[in-house]
Formats: structure tokens, sequence, C-alpha cells
């Protein structure tokens, strides 16, 4: 415990400067790891391959002979493509370490998850709301009527 200081109710500060030493334990690890991380995607038949990475976005594109025989918008189309996938295969594995290293609750799809449901949450409460006023305002009309008002 810290001396001198007298934290309210039941705060545990030890535990709390614990957590946040292995938060920033695994940030560190975090780090490191993503400097590896790869996403990758490959063409039906293998012509084409792209890897992506973090820092550098693509970092290798393979195009065998084969595929450079191809009309050039669709090889253009092709690379494009496997970049994209590439891309969400790098999202994927970057989640995938995040849910490892923090837990799935605070995995980047599940805090996105839980951003739109306080979205949907809110836009209930504001169209509940609406209601409300709606429905006061209507009672409120009907007892000026009754009182001659």
């Amino acid at each position: 415990m810290v001396e001198g200081f007298n934290p309210p109710g039941d705060l545990d500060i030890d535990k709390l400067i614990r957590l946040s030493q292995e938060y920033e334990a695994r940030s560190q690890e975090l780090q490191e790891r993503m400097a590896s991380l790869e996403g990758y995607a490959e063409s039906e038949r293998g012509m084409v391959k792209v890897t992506c990475t973090v820092n550098g976005g693509v970092s290798d594109l393979e195009i065998t002979p084969r595929a450079m025989r191809l009309p050039a918008a669709e090889l253009a189309e092709v690379i494009k493509e496997l970049i994209r996938e590439a891309g969400e295969d790098l999202q994927a594995r970057t989640n995938e370490l995040m849910a490892e290293l923090f837990g799935e609750e605070n995995s980047p799809d599940a805090l996105q998850r839980r951003v739109e449901a306080a979205g949907h949450a809110m836009d209930n409460a504001a169209a509940a709301f609406e209601r409300a006023v709606d429905d006061t305002a209507g009672e409120l009309e009907r007892i000026q009527k009754r009182l001659g008002l």
C-alpha cells in the first residue's frame, strides 16, 4: 500500500498498480508481435500472391509469368482484390492477437459490437423519449380542452 494514502471504500491500490503493470507488459508484447504480423491472400490458381504488414501496407507481391498474360485490367482487379483480402486477413490476425493478449471482450471486434449496441440502445431511448414527449403533449392538449383553455 502507498504510505499516507487511504483509498476510499474497498479500492485496492496495489491491485490497480499490478493490473496497470500487466496491461503495460501486454501492450509492449502487442507492439512487438504486431511488427511481425502479416496478412496473406492468394489468387485461385496461385498466380498472384499478396502479403501485407501493419507498418508497410503491401510488403510482398508475387506475380507468376502466367498471370502476366492476363489482360492488364483483369490483372489489376485481381491484385486490388487480393490486397483487400490480405488486409482483411491482417485485421483478423490482429483481432486474434488482441483477444489472446487482452481477452476476447477487449478485441476490436468485440469493442465495435459494443459501440454498435450502445448506438442502437441510444436510438431506442431517443425514440422512447420522443414517444413520451408526444404522449405528454397530447395529454396536455386534452386537459386544456377539458378546462376550456
